[in-house]
């Protein structure tokens, strides 16, 4: 399979959150109870059963307000950071980050001797908990989650199962694709090879620069992912990762 990218047009998003639910229905994760933060967005964050939500943000901009939506999830690193701390339970395959069977906190490496003296100082508990939190934090966006229940570490993974010709309910207009872009209304979400998502991200930049000229294209600001963003204002206004860089 070639390398594969998505990209998620901002422009378009009227935050309906069908991708959460289609992905929580591919992925077989039940739905979560959850409280009023005082914000839309819900659930508030990822978690074992969370691969996938919808950012909301309120944003004033020259005293008018905008909702701005950012679908998160993991954005399929060049050069996953993960995979340096689990090299043995992280694969990066035609542009996907996976988590194997063998990501789980026992194959989380340790990597300075500061790390091995604190992780030998702990007990059983302590030392579980401690090679999570490396792991998450290996992650410069925070995605990963440990599971009990598949006693592994867990994100989006790009919906790899559905490319294998196996699943004839997965296509779009005749090509595989993913759970959360085959059930998006307005077709914010796009998948496709490099070269065709390159093409169709400059040309809606191009077109949604008109409209809203702070708009900017936007893939995380850490080096380059397999996710691609169009956002209509600057990544900041979306509360998006520290360091975001606009492309």
């Amino acid at each position: 399979m070639a390398e594969r990218m998505m990209f998620i047009d901002t422009s378009k998003c009227m935050a309906c959150k069908a991708c959460q639910v289609a992905c929580k229905q591919w992925h077989s994760l039940p739905a979560e109870v959850t409280e009023f933060t005082g914000s839309y967005q819900n659930p508030p964050g990822f978690s074992d059963n969370t691969l996938t939500y919808v950012k909301f943000k309120e944003h004033e901009d020259a005293g008018k307000l905008q909702w701005l939506f950012f679908k998160n999830q993991c954005k399929h690193c060049i050069r996953p950071k993960c995979q340096q701390r689990n090299p043995k339970g992280v694969l990066r395959t035609s542009g996907i980050v996976l988590y194997t069977e063998f990501c789980t906190w026992q194959n989380v490496r340790l990597m300075t001797t500061a790390e091995i003296t604190e992780y030998n100082a702990l007990d059983e508990e302590g030392k579980k908990a401690y090679k999570i939190e490396l792991f998450v934090a290996s992650c410069p966006f925070r995605v990963p989650r440990w599971s009990d229940g598949a006693n592994r570490f867990v994100k989006c993974d790009f919906c790899y199962d559905r490319f294998n010709g196996v699943n004839p309910i997965t296509y779009r207009d005749g090509l595989p694709t993913t759970a959360c872009e085959l059930t998006c209304p307005p077709g914010a979400i796009k998948t496709g090879t490099v070269a065709e998502i390159t093409a169709l991200a400059n040309a809606r930049y191009a077109k949604v620069k008109l409209t809203y000229p702070k708009a900017c294209l936007y893939n995380g600001g850490f080096g380059k992912t397999s996710v691609l963003f169009l956002l209509t204002a600057y990544p900041s206004s979306y509360g998006a990762e520290p360091l975001a860089q606009a492309l």
